[in-house]
């Protein structure tokens, strides 16, 4: 009908699908739904009839339907009209529409969810992030923990469609609050918001420092385990930027959790360590890998070798620089340190010989690799 330009006709069918907003039986209003989803993509915002201001307070009711078609095609069109024509309905009809959406991150249906959790970014463009974020931030008390997990992605999607700056100091003030469910939903959010902004999470590292030390020294497992998650997408994200000396600082906190048997929180770990071997470099983490690779503890040992091998597989030809020397026996040992004594001092009697090429040294890991 568009191709054909028959939008007056569009228009008209727009009026009539409004009129049966009122059908009783679900698979029906989720189709009319759908037809009015379309007629808006066709026509745009600004020559839909009947008027965005008076479609959208009708959808509102809808949403608290439970059939998923019904949820699905309604969530659709509200979240179309918070994109492109938010400008055309109040704040405060926005913010009841948010009420609204908290409910629907329960359903069933991951598209419903996903559908839900992207509303939120536009309505926080459209009305500004302060009001939509102190709903959420409410919601993360919530004992259910899907819940809590979609208001997580929910906050992470307004801090990234609304920068960063305006949600990190309220989330961070959040986690003051002594309740454990609130402190693991402000760290997920925190895992995904790193994930989602990427290199941006430079300019944060060290203002969440602080709060990643507290949690990686939590006595719960959870808090930990989510810390070492967000660590990795901060890691990852700001590889190459100058961040080292946080990182490395950081590095000292994730170690000690190296020896947990936890499967959930031994892959956090080894994530955020390879995390922050891709920032900090190979090296660093092969220096704290010594300490242990031939530890008299067997389960000790295990740990180690397994963070070496994943350290040799991601990042062998960097490891090269920092093996240890292990000369060939002790009469060339003491012979390399009386000439290397005599090249400080200035000593050097003989001849230099002419070069021929490096000089190969075996090191102590050679031996087992």
């Amino acid at each position: 009908m568009k191709a054909c330009d028959a939008e007056g006709m569009l228009g008209h069918l727009g009026v009539v699908l409004y009129e049966y907003l009122g059908e009783e039986y679900p698979d029906v209003l989720g189709s009319i739904l759908g037809g009015l989803k379309a007629i808006v993509n066709v026509i745009g915002m600004h020559k839909m009839t009947p008027p965005i201001k008076d479609l959208l307070p009708r959808l509102t009711p809808i949403l608290k339907n439970r059939h998923e078609k019904v949820q699905e095609n309604a969530i659709d069109l509200v979240g179309r009209i918070a994109d492109r024509g938010a400008e055309y309905v109040s704040a405060r009809e926005w913010m009841r529409i948010c009420f609204e959406l908290l409910e629907l991150l329960r359903a069933h249906k991951k598209g419903i969810r996903r559908a839900a959790v992207n509303t939120f970014g536009y309505i926080a463009k459209a009305i500004g992030p302060q009001d939509v974020l102190a709903t959420l931030l409410n919601n993360l008390k919530v004992q259910e923990r899907q819940n809590r997990v979609c208001t997580a992605v929910a906050i992470a999607i307004v801090a990234e469609t609304c920068a960063p700056f305006t949600v990190v100091p309220a989330l961070m003030n959040e986690y003051r609050i002594p309740e454990l469910n609130v402190q693991n939903g402000v760290l997920k959010s925190f895992s995904f918001l790193f994930e989602y902004i990427g290199e941006m999470g430079r300019d944060y590292l060290f203002a969440v420092l602080p709060m990643l030390e507290d949690a990686l020294c939590d006595r719960d497992l959870v808090h930990r385990q989510t810390a070492c998650a967000t660590i990795k997408h901060l890691a990852l994200g700001s590889a190459g930027l100058g961040c080292e000396d946080g990182l490395r600082h950081l590095l000292n906190f994730v170690w000690p959790n190296i020896f947990e048997t936890s499967p959930h929180v031994v892959n956090a770990v080894t994530d955020a360590i390879e995390g922050i071997r891709v920032a900090v470099g190979a090296c660093a983490i092969l220096q704290h890998c010594l300490a242990g690779l031939f530890h008299p503890a067997r389960r000790v040992r295990e740990v180690y070798w397994r963070l070496y091998n994943g350290l040799y597989i991601g990042a062998q030809e960097a490891l090269v620089a920092a093996y240890p020397r292990l000369p060939e026996d002790d009469e060339e040992d003491r012979r390399l340190d009386e000439k290397r004594a005599r090249l400080l001092a200035g000593e050097a009697g003989e001849a230099r010989a002419p070069w021929q090429g490096p000089q190969y040294a075996r090191t102590h890991l050679e031996l087992f690799v």
